[in-house]
């Protein structure tokens, strides 16, 4: 009895030493998840440029409701975290990179549209589509 004790003492030392993080790691971890959900961004965004290329007037305004989007993120951001850096500990780096990369995953959804059209029989489609 005394030896399945220890076993599961052992075990669940073992697993909590093999889940922990330092917070240097899940800073870069959550730095990364946002870099990738950007990438995506720009990969949507580069390639609905390259689709909708013959249609300059959607192209144009496109062009400008992305760099609304990034001021308004950006604003986001700063009401989401309206103190100094400082005041929110050692997360603030993990917290600010996950609201980066919901914000910017939900930018990447708005934008599929373009790419993926929408479901069968929406009649308010307006530029999606409109390739030319």
């Amino acid at each position: 009895m005394k030896s399945l004790l220890v076993l599961l003492m052992l075990i669940i030392a073992g697993t909590g030493v093999a889940f922990s993080q330092t917070q240097g790691a899940m800073n870069k971890e959550a730095a990364q998840s946002y870099k990738e959900a950007d990438k995506k961004l720009n990969d949507v965004y580069q390639q609905i440029l390259k689709d909708y290329a013959a249609n300059k007037t959607f192209i144009n305004n496109l062009k400008e409701a992305q760099r609304l989007w990034i001021q308004l993120r950006d604003a986001q951001v700063k009401a989401m975290f309206p103190a100094a850096t400082k005041s929110y500990g050692s997360m603030f780096p993990v917290c600010k990179a996950n609201y980066l990369s919901e914000l910017t995953q939900q930018r990447t959804e708005t934008l599929l549209v373009w790419l993926n059209g929408l479901p069968q029989g929406e009649t308010c489609t307006g530029s999606i589509g409109a390739k030319e």
